[in-house]
């Protein structure tokens, strides 16, 4: 490949990443929702998946929010279980998002490096304690987004959060999810059930 074209490949590589990282900058205050359910028809092809619906609430709940960085709620409803289960976190822009400290990939499904990193919290009220770090990858449109999980996380089964947090495990078919942008009225409930700290 000629350098004329590798750099042609890098600056659109670049361009893309800079439309991602401004969606993450220019969250409007009312915030962003993202919202899946799986139908019956998705479920039964897909046996092992037990995540039946996802929604997450991107905002900057002012005035605390740094300028770069959004506060992060999930919420996972899944068979057999009455409550959903909740994470929140934070979320900032990084070139780095899908690699550890000594440049390990992190989520193997997600093939780039940068994303908005997001670091789930273990505990609130000041507690440093977190609960798992993932990527979400924007889509330059800003309509989607896909949630890349590990093997599990941090958070809360209903939205008692004075209880302790839990630890999810997920299995390969429910850490993979790619979530449709709508209304951000869609989350006020979301945002209303759990706090971020």
């Amino acid at each position: 490949m000629s350098r004329s074209i590798c750099a042609l490949l890098f600056l659109a590589l670049s361009s893309a990443a800079a439309a991602k990282n401004l969606l993450i900058e220019k969250t409007p205050p009312s915030g962003a929702c993202f919202f899946r359910r799986y139908d019956e028809a998705h479920l039964r092809e897909h046996p092992g998946q037990t995540t039946v619906s996802v929604r997450i609430s991107l905002r900057r709940e002012l005035p605390f929010t740094p300028e770069d960085a959004r506060e992060l709620r999930v919420e996972f409803r899944q068979k057999g279980h009455a409550k959903p289960f909740y994470v929140v976190g934070g979320c900032a822009w990084s070139e780095e998002a899908n690699r550890d400290v000594r440049g390990v990939r992190l989520i193997q499904s997600f093939h780039e490096d940068a994303a908005a990193q997001c670091m789930a919290r273990g505990g609130l009220g000041g507690s440093a304690e977190e609960g798992g770090d993932f990527p979400i990858d924007l889509a330059e449109d800003g309509a989607s987004l896909t949630l890349y999980m590990d093997e599990g996380v941090s958070g809360w089964r209903g939205p008692d959060q004075k209880k302790k947090s839990t630890y999810l495990e997920l299995t390969r078919q429910n850490r993979v999810f790619r979530l449709e942008r709508v209304d951000p009225a869609a989350c006020l409930e979301l945002d209303k059930a759990v706090a971020v700290d």
